[in-house]
């Protein structure tokens, strides 16, 4: 029940956050596709690098891959930011 009231939460955000973006003129297909690309590539990378680094380092060193891997989201967020807004901020009209 908890997972269908979320669902449904986020679904309508989501459309809403679309119906604002579409009524001020800011929605781009693009910038929406780059984005989800970006995310998922992020996760790819974040995924593959925890479990590396889990394997490596073993469970005793589980707060350092973890602070590693929040590390690396962090910095991939920031990249992600400038690769989808570019340096000036924002899509050029």
């Amino acid at each position: 029940m908890v997972e269908t009231i979320f669902l449904l939460l986020v679904i309508s955000t989501g459309f809403s956050a679309y119906m604002r973006g579409r009524r001020e003129g800011t929605w781009s297909w693009r910038i929406f596709a780059k984005t989800i690309f970006g995310i998922w590539v992020l996760g790819a990378v974040v995924g593959g690098l925890g479990v590396w680094l889990g394997r490596i380092m073993g469970p005793e060193h589980a707060l350092l891959v973890t602070g590693l891997v929040v590390v690396v989201i962090a910095i991939g967020v920031l990249f992600l930011t400038l690769w989808v807004c570019g340096r000036t901020g924002g899509e050029k009209q």
